[in-house]
């Protein structure tokens, strides 16, 4: 019986890999997005990210176009095509303002890719007001 699970494990398993395969250029993002959560005013990080752009896809990922909003700068990102299982890179800067407010800025991605042609990375969070010592002595 472990024989047969084991079997049927390892079937179930290579028959999922290979189902992933993917006709044309296939867009990916690691992470697929960024949530500080809560930050507190006194910690604002400098707002600089990196994030990878993978092609699971069998013909080469092209980034036509790299943009972002709301006061975010694209530095820098991959020119040349992306190869299938290669990965490139997207280099966003911000500035986050150490009040209180949400954060909620975009950068959106336009390629070749078969599964969407606009891909967009999020980027959220909260910058609070710090937890102050709420014990009384």
């Amino acid at each position: 019986m472990r024989i047969f699970i084991a079997v049927f494990v390892t079937l179930f398993t290579v028959s999922a890999l290979l189902a992933q395969h993917h006709d044309g250029p296939y867009i990916v993002m690691y992470p697929d997005g960024l949530d500080y959560g809560e930050i507190p005013t006194d910690e604002v990080p400098d707002g600089k990210i990196n994030f990878s752009v993978i092609n699971h896809g069998n013909q080469p990922l092209v980034l036509t176009t790299v943009r972002a909003c709301c006061g975010t700068r694209v530095n820098s990102y991959t020119q040349e095509p992306i190869a299938p299982a290669d990965t490139g890179y997207v280099e966003v800067q911000f500035r986050i303002v150490p009040r209180p407010h949400r954060i909620r800025r975009t950068v959106t991605i336009q390629s070749n890719a078969e599964n969407r042609q606009t891909a967009i990375f999020r980027i959220q969070g909260e910058v609070v007001e710090p937890k102050g010592d709420l014990s009384l002595e």
